[in-house]
């Protein structure tokens, strides 16, 4: 159930991005997830930066660093279990950084991150942190970051996230590029090493956006297949949907976004 609510609700969340007069700050999102067994998940989010975000070229990709002052907050509702995540990340200097934030704010006591790090030329972010769990391991987080900018609208990007004793570790790209006039394409891949579960999960995603207002997407996840759509009323809201097909049953979910 781990990677059912990883992959259906978590990882469909889309990424944040905007262009001129397009720009934006605030970034809203309601999910509902529908499960095999009769469960839903339901996920609220809200992420709001201090300096304007411009998109890629289109309306949910708004590049692949953060490197601006932001905070967010979640709300997370699943088979009778609720968390309130909160965290932010305050830059200092143009290159300094630190954050701290908790899965749960019931349980922030023990169960909270905090940590700092350096951005390189806008390119390469690395960051150091420490996470005092409630169920689990305390453990000590090592993150590296590195964007190549092709040109105005192509990008590359990629990302290691590990233990410090490299048990346990995420790696993860993404391409953007712009085909013609309002046509885009993205290809995410993500590979997981979960030491404590024993076990690997790969995913890889292809997005294709027809033009401002629809796209379509398919992927694999872990060899599960699973399909994907967003409709763009405007710059500011969108509404999304997939389907993943898991070897237990299918996982239905839909999205509605909200940005300003």
């Amino acid at each position: 159930m781990k990677k059912l609510l990883t992959v259906a609700v978590i990882a469909a969340l889309t990424s944040f991005s905007s262009v001129a007069d397009e720009s934006k700050q605030l970034f809203n999102q309601v999910n509902i997830a529908d499960f095999p067994e009769g469960d839903n998940a339901y996920y609220v989010s809200s992420h709001y930066f201090f300096a304007p975000q411009q998109h890629s070229g289109v309306w949910d990709d708004f590049g692949y660093l953060n490197t601006d002052t932001n905070i967010q907050a979640a709300y997370l509702n699943y088979d009778n279990v609720t968390d309130i995540a909160v965290s932010g990340e305050w830059f200092a200097t143009k290159e300094w950084f630190v954050f701290g934030g908790t899965e749960d704010i019931s349980h922030i006591r023990n169960d909270a991150e905090i940590g700092f790090g350096y951005l390189f030329a806008d390119k390469l972010k690395l960051s150091i942190r420490y996470q005092d769990r409630k169920y689990g391991n305390d453990q000590t987080m090592l993150k590296a970051e590195y964007n190549h900018q092709i040109n105005e609208h192509d990008y590359f990007g990629v990302t290691l996230d590990t233990e410090s004793d490299l048990d346990t570790w995420t790696l993860s790209g993404r391409y953007f590029k712009k085909l013609s006039g309002d046509q885009f394409i993205s290809l995410d891949i993500d590979h997981e090493k979960d030491y404590y579960f024993n076990e690997d999960y790969t995913s890889a995603v292809v997005n294709y956006y027809m033009n401002r207002n629809l796209s379509f997407g398919v992927g694999s996840y872990d060899s599960d297949l699973g399909i994907q759509a967003k409709y763009f009323f405007s710059d500011k809201f969108h509404l999304g949907g997939s389907i993943i097909d898991f070897d237990g049953g299918e996982v239905y979910q839909l999205s509605f976004t909200a940005q300003y």
